[in-house]
């Protein structure tokens, strides 16, 4: 493995991104959830226009957040496997992509709420509808795609030593939870933010702040194998 991508700089950045992966993507959606949670989205976006515009603003942070995570990986990874360091990145791509959607879905409903009235025939509908895109970019994005390519980096790990291989099962376990959540919720048998939802998203979130504080404190391992 090259000497730069071993020191703990390199290591520590990689954990500080995750640091903020995290945490802009539960404040983003702490700011939305009065909005996404409203009966009728376009009377509520109305009067947290601001509220919305800051959510978005932590989703775009929590995005610039992903692709540093994918950067500062993709050499990791690549330097013990050229097929899965550049598969991770791709899915990681996807879920950003999926989060960008999600996010201009609210800021148009934050634009059309502050020019339609609420009581125009058809308005609830509309506001509803973007609300829905939001929630399946959610489902495809931070839950879906977040388990691919939680799933790849990890049996990256487990299978080179560059962590702990407990902490890389760990991973495993979390990223197969969450992509159990992101495929019932497709399938209609959960919706999104459920209670059930949150309860299988926590093993996942705990796993990434660990995983950063091991990647600060420690740096990545020298790889025992490559694959």
């Amino acid at each position: 493995m090259h000497t730069a991508i071993t020191t703990k700089r390199h290591a520590g950045i990689t954990g500080l991104f995750f640091i903020a992966a995290t945490v802009t993507a539960i404040i983003g959606l702490l700011l939305y959830k009065p909005v996404i949670d409203a009966a009728d989205p376009i009377a509520v976006a109305g009067t947290n226009a601001g509220r919305i515009g800051w959510g978005a603003l932590f989703e775009v942070m929590l995005c610039v957040s992903a692709c540093g995570t994918a950067l500062m990986m993709l050499p990791v990874l690549s330097s013990v496997s050229k097929r899965l360091g550049p598969a991770y990145v791709v899915f990681r791509s996807l879920e950003v992509v999926s989060i960008l959607v999600g996010l201009v879905s609210m800021l148009a409903l934050a634009s059309i709420a502050g020019s339609m009235d609420p009581e125009v025939a058809g308005a609830p509908a509309v506001g509803r509808a973007l609300i829905a895109i939001h929630d399946w970019s959610f489902v495809l994005g931070p839950h879906f795609m977040l388990g691919v390519n939680t799933l790849i980096y990890n049996s990256v790990f487990l299978r080179s030593g560059l962590v702990p291989r407990p902490l890389a099962m760990w991973g495993i376990s979390g990223a197969l939870l969450i992509l159990l959540v992101g495929t019932i919720e497709l399938l209609g048998v959960i919706t999104p933010y459920s209670d059930t939802t949150m309860l299988l998203a926590i093993p996942i979130a705990v796993y990434e702040m660990v995983l950063a504080g091991w990647l600060i404190i420690h740096g990545f391992r020298m790889p025992d194998r490559v694959i």
